[in-house]
């Protein structure tokens, strides 16, 4: 083999460290000479390809605000693309890259932080500038958690839907408060016109009798006295049936008043319970039918961007007929309570639990294949077996009846559920407190 003469191959080194915008310093013109020298080593052909695609998923998030990031990426996915990339080349790349990219994830870091920070501050605010509208409790909570680490997608969606049901039904009833605010408003300045007028007549009034009693006095006949007392007389009569009119008015005024001030009192308990029964089954606190829709709605596009499987499970407890009839209806609401308490303890963060109807609950398992979320219901029924329900000091043991549909690519997740809620009647038939995955052609 012929070697290089050192002066061609500085020449070349020099050459190629422009070609790759590198910075002219000693590593990478020692690495750089190295290659061209001959003793290069490449990189895995697999490897490049491993780094290329972490690159290429990773950029939107690391360099939206770092345009010198953006271009290392850019640089270090073409070299690892080229035929036989040299190893020590690639290494030196990563780690000039690696280096900018934690100051970048530090500045993100504190620049989450700040934001956080900032939302946190304007809801304090907010709060305080509001201290009598009770009916923006529900999303101030909402967003004061949502700034609560640690943050997940799952989490910060369900917050928006809730927010977007609670803005939408308490604009409807502010704008009925509204209404009745200003209802009670025009009926007292009525009430005030009427009394304005009240006050006109008695001055009207006063200065008629201040009339009669000057003329009185110049009286000489008697016969001059007949015609003054007809008029005082008169106005008196006027006088006493205006205000009995306009007491009868006010009257009705007043009662007006006083059921518009109801009206306004009612609407305003409406709102501030509006905030809290958004998307919410009262009585054990998960998702109810609508919010269950609007999860899964927003699960199944996500998952299906993002390429992963997502599975529901529908679940129906065993004999709960025959534990309320036994036990009464209040022991049944507490026996619902239980089985989300316990279904809690062993879900992920970025799993949801909803109250289809009556004792039927549905899991959101994302990110989940068929199997794995048969092996969560069985985790759980495992769970309630260690956990038993105590009423009147009986220990009752809840069982349920579970059936598990991976959602398809192409399918609703209606359909999904359908299939699923087959699966359980055949746990239901098969003996009940039995999981069945539901085949894709049910």
């Amino acid at each position: 083999m012929v070697e290089k003469n050192p002066s061609i191959i500085a020449r070349e080194a020099l050459k190629l460290l422009f070609a790759r915008q590198l910075a002219p310093t000693p590593e990478n013109y020692q690495a750089v000479y190295g290659e061209v020298a001959g003793m290069a080593i490449p990189i895995p052909a697999s490897l490049a390809r491993q780094i290329v695609h972490l690159l290429e998923f990773g950029q939107p998030a690391f360099a939206g605000r770092d345009e010198r990031l953006h271009e290392m990426a850019e640089q270090l996915m073409h070299f690892l693309r080229q035929p036989s990339p040299d190893l020590s080349t690639a290494e030196l790349l990563l780690q000039n890259f690696n280096h900018r990219l934690s100051f970048a994830a530090q500045d993100e870091a504190q620049l989450r932080d700040t934001l956080l920070r900032l939302l946190g501050l304007i809801i304090q605010n907010i709060a305080a500038l509001c201290l009598d509208d009770q009916w923006l409790e529900g999303q101030l909570d909402a967003l004061q958690t949502a700034t609560e680490p640690p943050l997940t997608l799952p989490h910060l969606q369900d917050i928006e839907l809730r927010l977007k049901d609670v803005i939408f039904k308490q604009t409807e009833a502010k704008e009925r408060l509204v209404q009745a605010q200003t209802q009670v408003r025009n009926l007292l300045a009525t009430f005030i016109d009427r009394l304005a007028d009240i006050g006109d007549t008695n001055t009207s009034y006063h200065d008629q009798l201040e009339r009669c009693a000057t003329r009185l006095t110049q009286v000489s006949h008697l016969h001059e006295i007949t015609p003054l007392l007809e008029e005082v007389m008169t106005a008196t009569r006027a006088m006493s049936e205006r205000c009995s009119t306009a007491r009868c008015e006010l009257q009705t005024l007043r009662e007006q008043s006083e059921q518009g001030l109801a009206e306004v009192e009612r609407l305003r308990h409406e709102l501030v319970h509006t905030s809290v029964l958004a998307r919410q089954d009262s009585q054990t606190g998960v998702l109810n039918r609508r919010g269950m829709d609007e999860a899964l709605e927003q699960e199944v596009i996500r998952t299906q961007a993002a390429g992963v499987p997502m599975c529901i499970a529908l679940l129906d407890l065993d004999n709960f007929k025959a534990l309320n009839d036994r036990l009464g209806h209040e022991a049944g609401d507490k026996a619902l309570q239980h089985l989300v308490a316990v279904a809690k303890q062993i879900m992920r963060n970025q799993d949801q639990l909803a109250r289809y109807g009556g004792e039927e609950f549905v899991f959101l398992l994302p990110g989940t294949q068929v199997q794995q979320a048969v092996e969560v219901m069985k985790r759980l029924q495992r769970k309630l077996t260690t956990r038993y329900f105590l009423q009147d000091s009986e220990r009752v043991l809840i069982t349920f009846s579970a059936g598990v549909a991976e959602i398809a690519p192409n399918e609703s997740y209606q359909q999904a559920l359908v299939r699923a809620d087959r699966a359980m009647y055949a746990a239901k038939r098969a003996g009940k407190n039995r999981v069945m995955a539901a085949s894709m052609d049910a």
